[in-house]
């Protein structure tokens, strides 16, 4: 009896485990049935609450006054201005600091020692100059560069107590080293634009100027050449650079070219003759040779002196410079780059000294028949070109004209031979490097050139032809743009067929 009673209480607690089993499960389903349905719901109420919220402060915002709907309008107006406002000035100032930056320091670089303010000026008239040229407002900003520096100037002086003795301070202030500078860009900046005369008066004071520098000063000048620092723009440091006679020479050379191109020889002559005066004062280095600088210097003025018909002081120029010209290579090496640059530079000087002795005599063949006795009291100084003393002996009769004449033309024609010589020696000289160096084919076309215009003085106009074709053809390699057009316009006159005058012309 006990085993089967057990039996049937296992029976029944399984069964009734059983139930309750199905029964927690029945819920668990109806609670996950259930639980969709209240998240929705309860998002449906939160934006049904939301949407009450809105509709509440739109309610409320709508019950305002127009008062007050009009001084919130304006606020936010106001708000929104200034934000666009100081957003546009912090980016403009950002954008202007950075353009000056940059033009500081790859563009155009102030001289040392400058204000903000003049480096501005100076800023500006460049963009007037090669971004949106506008000559007007440039000399406006260089003008005002110069006045604000030189009133800087002034006032640093003065808080220095330098200003005691007045000429000596105002010298300093006219040679300080920062207002030569810009008064020298402004001077590039007139010959720039065609004005000749402005641009050759301030660069030969500019050389005035610095021809007063002494010793003291120039050292002066090398100690202070370091960059000023922001603390020592005006005022700060003790010495200023001013300018030097080594500065100098470069004024004089553009004042030099400026006045020839206005036909002022006298005054370019005395620009030239200073700067070869300063450097023959300076004492040589021990083994040291001329430049190439001095060089083209003495040619400069030997052209100068062509150009004015003294040719004896223009052949003694050129001489000298192809005799040192000559010592330069005979030091160098046999490949070197620099050798053909003082190879064609010797070809230029032959050729100088041909057109010299050519032009030389040409113009003693040009002298009316009086002449020589005008040239016998007032002789000319002794000169080693021997075509000179052709044309001073003076005829007492006819028959001794007749014979002074004679003599004078073999002795012309002697000459125009010996000027044709040195033409053509350096012809083949440059035609040895031409293609190889820009100086030698320039050489080659010019003298050629030059040539083709004697023969076609004397009447061979088909060899004067040839020589214009191939003075056309070295241009072309030198890439001389103005000779290629020199020399068409010759062939051209060559070339071109006359007109008949045989017809009859209109009464």
């Amino acid at each position: 009896m006990s085993s089967p009673m057990f039996i049937r209480a296992a029976i029944a607690r399984s069964q009734m485990a059983t139930a309750a089993r199905s029964q927690a499960g029945s819920m668990l389903s109806r609670n996950h049935a259930f639980r969709i349905p209240a998240q929705s719901l309860s998002q449906d109420s939160k934006s049904s609450f939301s949407t009450t919220a809105v509709r509440s402060a739109a309610g409320s915002e709508t019950r305002l006054s127009s008062t007050d709907r009009t001084i919130l309008a304006t606020t936010r107006a106001i708000r929104n201005i200034l934000f666009f406002s100081t957003s546009s000035l912090a980016i403009g100032y950002f954008v202007w600091s950075g353009t000056h930056a940059y033009l500081e320091q790859y563009k155009c670089p102030s001289p040392a020692g400058v204000s903000s303010q003049t480096r501005n000026c100076l800023h500006g008239a460049w963009v007037r100059e090669e971004i949106s040229p506008d000559p007007d407002v440039a000399e406006i900003y260089f003008n005002k560069a110069i006045e604000m520096t030189r009133k800087e100037l002034v006032d640093l002086y003065a808080k220095k107590e330098k200003a005691q003795d007045s000429s000596s301070s105002t010298s300093e202030i006219e040679r300080d080293a920062a207002l030569v500078e810009i008064q020298n860009r402004l001077a590039r900046f007139y010959a720039r634009i065609g004005q000749d005369e402005r641009a050759a008066t301030i660069w030969t004071r500019l050389w005035k100027l610095s021809d007063k520098s002494t010793s003291q000063e120039a050292e002066r000048a090398s100690k202070g050449s370091t960059p000023f620092s922001l603390g020592a723009l005006f005022g700060g440091s003790r010495e200023r650079p001013l300018v030097t006679r080594q500065d100098g020479a470069q004024f004089a050379k553009s004042a030099a070219g400026c006045w020839m191109r206005m036909g002022e020889y006298e005054m370019a002559e005395e620009a030239l003759g200073w700067i070869l005066s300063s450097r023959s004062s300076e004492a040589p280095a021990a083994g040291s040779t001329v430049s190439i600088e001095e060089i083209g210097l003495w040619s400069t003025l030997g052209a100068l002196y062509v150009r004015q018909k003294k040719f004896d002081y223009a052949l003694s120029l050129f001489v000298k410079a192809l005799q040192s010209v000559q010592a330069k290579r005979n030091t160098l090496a046999e490949v070197s780059e620099d050798k053909d640059m003082w190879f064609c530079r010797e070809a230029i000087l032959m050729n100088s000294i041909g057109e010299t002795l050519l032009g030389a005599a040409n113009a003693v063949a040009s002298l009316p028949a009086a002449q020589p006795k005008q040239e016998d009291s007032n002789p000319k100084s002794e000169s080693s070109w021997k075509f000179w003393s052709s044309s001073s002996s003076s005829s007492s009769s006819s028959g001794s004209t007749t014979t002074t004449e004679a003599h004078k033309s073999a002795e012309l024609t002697k000459k125009e031979e010996e000027a044709l010589g040195w033409m053509q020696k350096a012809i083949a000289m440059a035609k040895e490097k031409s293609g190889k160096h820009r100086d030698c084919d320039e050489c080659a076309g010019l003298a050629l050139n030059t040539l083709g215009l004697v023969y076609e003085m004397e009447g061979d106009k088909d060899v004067a032809l040839a020589q214009f074709k191939e003075a056309l053809v070295h241009a072309t390699l030198a890439k001389d743009y103005v000779g290629v057009d020199d020399y068409n316009k010759n062939i051209s006159r060559l070339t071109e067929v006359p007109a008949s005058s045989s017809e009859p012309t209109a009464k």
